[in-house]
């Protein structure tokens, strides 16, 4: 992913992991059973098939910023007897 990333002109991150990963593991599995002079031809396959899987640039902000929420509970809080 690396490689490919470098080739493209992009960074690694926007190679989407999880389809490339399983591209790899199929790839891996067809160069098991193929021929060792196959193996270049199927790499070569292998990113240029890597290629389509870049990803577009991500927004610089958040169109909803991130915000704990609060925990709801049935019983009435404990408070003391002067804050209210």
């Amino acid at each position: 992913m690396e490689r490919v990333a470098d080739d493209a002109g992009v960074e690694p991150t926007r190679i989407s992991f999880v389809a490339a990963l399983r591209m790899i593991c199929d790839e891996w599995l067809w160069c098991a059973i193929a021929t060792p002079g196959a193996i270049p031809k199927h790499l070569r396959d292998l990113r240029a098939s890597l290629r389509t899987l870049i990803l577009p640039p991500r927004r610089s902000e958040r169109r909803y910023p991130r915000a704990v929420k609060i925990k709801m509970s049935n019983y009435a809080r404990k408070r003391r007897k002067g804050s209210r």
